[in-house]
């Protein structure tokens, strides 16, 4: 998947995350808007990033979510972070 692509996938499925925890239709959700307009308030920052570790499947800075305050902002940083440990793989220990 290119960066392009995976940026893409990650702002459509961050905007389907908020929108359930805000009980909304993933339409209202405007990438360019910061999620703190939406009231997503402290708990839901960090139960989002316990998602994006989820689907990332690596490990994600709690603070990334007032660090990068709209899905596209968000969207764009994760799939860069992304595309860096797709390159640099995990090493396994002898």
């Amino acid at each position: 998947m290119s960066a392009t692509d995976l940026h893409t996938e990650l702002r459509e499925w961050i905007a389907h995350r908020v929108a359930s925890y805000l009980e909304r239709a993933p339409e209202e959700i405007d990438p360019g808007i910061p999620l703190s307009d939406y009231g997503l308030g402290s708990v839901y920052a960090f139960v989002l990033c316990g998602d994006l570790e989820d689907h990332l499947g690596f490990p994600i800075d709690p603070t990334v979510v007032w660090d990068h305050q709209s899905v596209e902002e968000l969207s764009a940083h994760l799939a860069g972070v992304a595309a860096e440990h797709r390159a640099d793989p995990p090493r396994a220990t002898p």
